[in-house]
């Protein structure tokens, strides 16, 4: 019998346990409703699926279970270590400003650079099947040609709308200005008493858990009654890959941990998410 797939980390876990466990209530609910019909062998089918997908999501969730403790150990390490050089010595520049626009045309970029491979797979895959096809004597009308055109339409779409869901994502968040005041935090128009801030949480500078499947850095700032998620640049981003990188993140990681011990305020980093 053929293992299922194990991934390391604890959110992809998190994902694949979640979304088989919603799966497998639909398939639970389909089940019960050809039951209630009486047709008790298409419902066994479903029961079957049931079991076989609830199965996965319970070795997914004892994985995200496993990979939350173990990475929640290595956070507590990582915060041990580098916490305390957070704050710099000298008193840190009170606002920064985000070229918001270059990060936005920058990820605009990478998207269309990113559909561009897409449409040439796809394109390679409707030559490959229409040759296949053709070789094999298997092609005896042109609407057969339509039909693998719109299979590879279909294979490439789901990959074409994340990824355009991801830029539209990181483009509404980017943050232009973000100013450090005593007792207060300000970015763009949004005014943050430190009173009122609960926790801030930060990407790290660098990645250092190269499972995570996180695509951006960025800062969260959580109060009693909300949370605001600020995008700041892509993760993996870097002078030479094109990736949109903001070269002063690090200067705001050290400025906000200063400004949190000054004004009593949590400031969080996430080394492992």
């Amino acid at each position: 019998m053929k293992l299922p797939p194990l991934y390391k980390g604890r959110m992809l876990n998190k994902i694949l346990c979640l979304v088989l466990l919603v799966l497998t209530l639909i398939l639970l609910g389909t089940a019960a409703l050809f039951f209630l019909t009486g047709n008790e062998d298409i419902a066994a089918v479903f029961g079957i699926l049931a079991a076989i997908t609830g199965g996965f999501a319970l070795i997914y969730g004892v994985m995200w279970f496993f990979w939350g403790r173990k990475e929640k150990k290595a956070d507590q390490v990582l915060n041990t270590i580098f916490g305390s050089s957070q704050a710099p010595d000298a008193v840190t520049c009170p606002e920064f400003h985000l070229p918001k626009e270059w990060l936005k045309a920058a990820a605009g970029k990478r998207f269309f650079t990113i559909i561009h491979w897409i449409l040439i797979a796809m394109l390679g895959v409707f030559l490959f099947l229409g040759i296949l096809l053709s070789v094999t004597g298997s092609l005896h009308t042109p609407l057969q040609l339509v039909y693998c055109l719109v299979f590879c339409l279909l294979i490439a779409l789901p990959g074409s709308l994340v990824q355009w869901h991801l830029y539209r994502q990181y483009a509404r968040s980017i943050p232009e200005k973000i100013q450090l005041f005593p007792g207060r935090l300000v970015i763009d128009d949004t005014f943050y008493a430190a009173g009122e801030i609960r926790e801030i949480r930060m990407s790290s500078e660098h990645l250092m858990n190269q499972n995570s499947p996180a695509v951006f850095r960025e800062m969260q700032v959580r109060t009693e009654t909300s949370s605001t998620t600020y995008r700041i640049d892509y993760r993996v981003g870097t002078p030479d890959n094109g990736q949109p990188r903001w070269e002063a993140y690090d200067q705001l990681i050290k400025a906000l941990s200063r400004w949190g011990t000054d004004n009593s305020v949590t400031v969080r980093i996430q080394f492992m998410d």
